[in-house]
């Protein structure tokens, strides 16, 4: 039979929580790591839609003058 001594259990015990504390280590740095980016995502979010709230109304404005300029210099057929 396979006998395992106290210190074998004891290492992997140890083993184990290093484990365990490796890996919450890991997700908490990437929560820090997701949470500064979301927070710098929604920030470029906000510049993105700041620009889109201006440039689409004068993107409209400049479209209608540009058909009505075309509509008005475009020549007559009889």
């Amino acid at each position: 039979m396979n006998e395992r001594s106290l210190q074998d259990i004891l290492e992997w015990v140890v083993l184990g929580l290093l484990i365990a504390v490796a890996a919450l280590v890991v997700l908490w740095v990437g929560g820090w790591l997701f949470t500064f980016l979301g927070t710098l995502l929604k920030g470029l979010a906000g510049v993105v839609w700041a620009l889109l709230r201006v440039l689409v109304p004068v993107l409209i404005v400049v479209a209608v003058v540009y058909f009505v300029m075309r509509f008005i210099q475009k020549p007559k057929t009889a």
